[in-house]
């Protein structure tokens, strides 16, 4: 059904977003916005209706993704706008599936306390309000999903970038390719909800992805440690904060 109705991504105009639709524009009718771009406010009901009308499913990337920020700062784009896109899905008569961009700042408290082998079903444990937000955004997503019937699908995507750029990139890191791979993977899959780490293949990770895999089909082809050889060491003395600040 995803292939046959128009997919809104939000978030258009950034990183991930502008991967997105070039990635998927020749296997999906789509349909980007960005308050960049067309200047519409999330938070905005009537403008979210009518950026769903018609369309089969919901890519939801927008949100204010400085983990250093404050909760004034993020209340907006990152909690008030995504249950308005949610409301609006339910409200579609056809919206289907919606895929949330979360993050593994949802977790990052585990990677602090020393965990390795996180998993994506531990409980949530955010190391910012950042982080805290993206929880309350799969927990919403969650409700939806139960109380309307939509698909929802929560990637808490690791670093995106063209290659690891330090040392502590290495196990959360999310090639460009794979990115685009892990979104149509969430857009296709047969999973009513779920919550999925969203790295490369990368070798020794501390993250557990293997949900992605298993119940996506998501194949992510790179792997950090091809580039382990040619990046800073920034582990060495630094400090948590600093360790966890790429981790999207």
């Amino acid at each position: 059904m995803t292939n046959e109705f128009p997919v809104v991504v939000t978030g258009a105009a950034g990183l991930v977003g502008g991967l997105v639709v070039d990635g998927l524009s020749d296997r999906f009718d789509l349909r980007p916005s960005d308050i960049r771009r067309d200047g519409g406010d999330l938070r905005d009901r009537a403008f979210v209706d009518g950026l769903l009308d018609g369309a089969g499913a919901v890519v939801h990337l927008a949100a204010n993704a400085d983990p250093d920020t404050t909760w004034a700062e993020l209340r907006g784009p990152n909690a008030d706008a995504v249950a308005t896109v949610l409301d609006a899905a339910a409200r579609s008569a056809t919206v289907r599936t919606v895929v949330l961009a979360s993050s593994l700042h949802a977790m990052g408290g585990h990677l602090d306390a020393g965990a390795t082998g996180i998993a994506a079903d531990w409980l949530p444990y955010p190391c910012c309000a950042y982080g805290a937000t993206k929880v309350l955004a799969e927990q919403l997503g969650r409700v939806y999903s139960d109380t309307h019937g939509l698909a929802v699908r929560c990637l808490r995507l690791g670093g995106v970038a063209a290659r690891p750029e330090a040392a502590s990139w290495l196990g959360g890191w999310l090639s460009f390719r794979d990115a685009v791979s892990l979104v149509e993977a969430a857009l296709t899959a047969e999973v009513r909800y779920g919550v999925y780490h969203g790295i490369s293949a990368n070798t020794g990770s501390m993250w557990d992805w293997s949900s992605a895999r298993d119940e996506l089909g998501y194949r992510p082809r790179d792997d950090s440690a091809e580039h382990a050889h040619a990046v800073t060491d920034d582990l060495t003395g630094a400090s948590d904060g600093a360790r966890l600040a790429h981790l999207t």
